[in-house]
């Protein structure tokens, strides 16, 4: 079973490999949550809606776009 340290571990956890390369996910408040790559703004998301799948699968296609 995996431990988080905080918040922030917790994010980071959902990134997975991605946090790796740049990406990032911020939650500036209790409704929104931001991902990032390096210091761009890719997408932003409604927490009720966010799920790891979706967040990387997001970051698969971004990283797909910046290939072309």
């Amino acid at each position: 079973m995996a431990t988080y340290t905080g918040k922030k571990g917790l994010l980071d956890a959902a990134l997975g490999e991605f946090k790796d390369i740049g990406f990032e996910l911020q939650e500036p408040d209790d409704h929104i949550a931001l991902l990032y790559f390096k210091d761009k703004i890719i997408n932003t998301y409604y927490q009720s809606t966010l799920t790891i799948p979706l967040l990387r699968g997001e970051c698969l296609k971004f990283l797909k776009e910046l290939e072309r």
